[in-house]
């Protein structure tokens, strides 16, 4: 009995851990999580995180995929930079993966200087030295991306990535799936049908995947994609997402769309500073976040005005940012009449939505936004140029990793 009672456990054992208390642990958590990557937009920063103060804790949430697709020249690599480079500034690595186009490097030392400067002296360092975070991949064919992504290296992503961002995925899709006027076809060859219906299960098995590794290491995915006009019966065209479908469409969890709107009509007087504001002006439109459709009556419940400058994005006071635009969703397919009813003289004609290309009345973007005769609000005083990207060529040899820490 004397033996069983000197085994006993002492209450103030050495393996016991040290007492923390409640309200300790809980900061403690909120210290150690992810933070949110800014947008360089504070309104849209908001937007996304349902935050009341974008600047502190809005932007891109971890761990999950988002989505930013627009006609070309609307500003979606420009977008992409300006998270990175806020991203990187915050202490993160960042991985860029390029689908089209080689990394803009000079155009990303600007924006990424315009960080510096803009930091207090206890920044995280010097342009060299947040670059050395920033892993640069040149992704040719799907089947490379594939590859880094469902069999990846044993050091991607890289330890300390909060960002990853792939650049104009459409391309891939459209270079392996092709888009063309025998896709419905009778004549398809055994061929050409398997590999329509294996896009689909390749477009699920790839949005597994990144959903799956945005959720494990607390990354949050920035994808570009381009768009698709599609003529719906009684609305004319509509611009959509190059990519789409239900598995595709449930695993991004954020959805934004940037637009350009009309410029004035043939024949209107503008002076130089009107036709360098109407050059700068971009929109972008929430479309989904956190999972949650941002519409309302099937238009867009907020669309955020901004500019691209030398040094970033920059967020434009005016009150077309409250402006409601339509949604760019597909309507309900008309019901199919019965074969009875058909007459056998009439020819079925294709179905609206194999229809592609712009109709005769398109002056207001084929409904994608109102036009608005309020005036715009920008400051005359800070009237910088966009840089050019002329001369670009994509590389097309192989995939290959860069380094980006000498730019």
């Amino acid at each position: 009995m004397a033996s069983q009672q000197s085994q006993a456990p002492s209450s103030a054992s050495s393996h016991r851990l040290p007492t923390v208390s409640a309200s300790a642990a809980l900061q403690k958590l909120r210290d150690d999580a992810p933070k949110n990557i800014s947008t360089g937009l504070p309104t849209l920063n908001a937007i996304l995180a349902n935050a009341k103060d974008g600047s502190k804790t809005g932007g891109l949430i971890p761990g999950q995929i988002v989505e930013v697709y627009g006609p070309p020249g609307v500003g979606k690599t420009a977008f992409c930079m300006q998270a990175t480079a806020c991203a990187l500034h915050a202490g993160d690595g960042v991985v860029w993966i390029d689908a089209a186009t080689p990394f803009p490097s000079p155009r990303f030392e600007q924006v990424l200087q315009a960080q510096v400067d803009n930091a207090s002296a206890a920044s995280n360092g010097t342009i060299r030295d947040l670059c050395s975070r920033l892993k640069h991949y040149t992704i040719p064919t799907l089947a490379h991306l594939l590859a880094l992504l469902l069999d990846p290296m044993p050091h991607f992503p890289p330890p300390g990535t909060s960002l990853i961002v792939i650049e104009s995925i459409s391309t891939l899709f459209d270079n392996t799936y092709h888009r063309t006027n025998f896709d419905r076809s009778k004549t398809q060859t055994d061929a050409q049908k398997w590999a329509a219906g294996r896009k689909f299960a390749v477009m699920g098995e790839l949005m597994t995947r990144l959903s799956r590794l945005a959720t494990v290491n607390s990354i949050a995915f920035l994808l570009t994609s381009q768009t698709v006009t599609r003529v719906r019966s009684g609305q004319g065209a509509l611009l959509l997402p190059a990519i789409s479908g239900s598995e595709w469409d449930n695993g991004v969890s954020t959805q934004l769309v940037l637009f350009r709107d009309w410029a004035p009509k043939r024949g209107t007087q503008l002076t130089a500073e009107e036709a360098e504001k109407w050059h700068r002006l971009r929109y972008a439109g929430v479309i989904k976040v956190k999972g949650v459709a941002m519409e309302e009556n099937g238009r867009f419940d907020t669309v955020v005005p901004f500019s691209i400058e030398r040094d970033g994005l920059c967020e434009l006071s005016t009150p077309s940012s409250h402006v409601a635009v339509p949604i760019l969703s597909s309507p309900a397919r008309p019901t199919k009449r019965p074969f009875e009813e058909v007459a056998d003289s009439e020819e079925e004609a294709l179905s609206d939505d194999d229809d592609y290309g712009w109709d005769d009345e398109d002056e207001l973007a084929a409904g994608l936004i109102h036009s608005d005769t309020r005036p715009l609000t920008i400051n005359p005083n800070k009237r910088p140029t966009i840089g050019s990207a002329e001369g670009i060529k994509p590389n097309a040899n192989d995939a290959t990793v860069n380094d980006v820490s000498k730019i």
